[in-house]
């Protein structure tokens, strides 16, 4: 399951020059379900196919109703910093790994509005909030974050500690493998135009292409994430 964040009337971050997050992101999602289509290997559901807005809680239940054996949420950050930029992965978590990913899940749980309750979940995923996932759902979700993060090195730009653990709403069907990534910055102009341009883009692309399919080979050896 691809979900591309945003859409519709929430823009999701904007870059300095306007242009939009949710534009990027279902840009790119597009783009991945293509490659991925093109290996023979997945069959893929989106969250959202066009500029349409769809509620955090929508989007955890299609994965639960299609089933799916990975969620992929693609975002782009806005951070206070400008000279900041690169990628960063973000799995679930009672307590944030930092201030950043603190900061960043607050920011991606106000998609809904800034009073719009987020556990308002399925009875499935109320039913566990105290633990908010499951173990095994857990390793799952840290072996694709470090896939992602393995098949980004020397290519992608990445955060500083770009693998990091925050209670995104998005993130808590305990039945499915999750994982949030910000692609880049839009607060920085060259990741910006590395997220604009087409040759670029199609880099990131191959690269989670490759940390997908790492991720099925991993699972599949049983070499998780401890």
């Amino acid at each position: 399951m691809l979900d591309p964040g945003h859409g519709g009337h929430d823009p999701g971050a904007i870059a300095p020059d306007g242009y939009y997050e949710k534009t990027i992101t279902l840009t790119t999602a597009l783009e991945l379900r293509h490659a991925l289509q093109a290996t023979g290997h997945y069959r893929i559901a989106m969250t959202r196919t066009t500029d349409r807005f769809i509620p955090l809680e929508g989007r955890v239940n299609m994965a639960l109703k299609h089933k799916a054996d990975l969620f992929l949420s693609m975002h782009c950050d806005h951070l206070p910093e400008q000279d900041l930029r690169g990628a960063s992965i973000f799995t679930l978590s009672d307590k944030a790994s930092d201030k950043l990913a603190a900061a960043v899940a607050q920011d991606e749980n106000s998609a809904d509005g800034p009073n719009a309750p987020i556990s308002g979940v399925s009875p499935q995923v109320a039913n566990i909030l105290a633990s908010l996932t499951t173990r095994a759902t857990k390793i799952s979700s840290a072996t694709f974050s470090q896939d992602i993060a393995t098949a980004f090195s020397g290519g992608i730009p990445l955060l500083p500690d770009p693998q990091r653990s925050a209670n995104f709403a998005v993130l808590r069907d305990p039945s499915t493998p999750s994982v949030l990534l910000e692609m880049g910055c839009l607060s920085n102009e060259e990741d910006e135009q590395r997220l604009r341009n087409t040759h670029q883009r199609h880099q990131l692309v191959a690269r989670l292409s490759d940390a997908i399919d790492s991720y099925f080979k991993d699972t599949a050896n049983g070499r998780m994430a401890g």
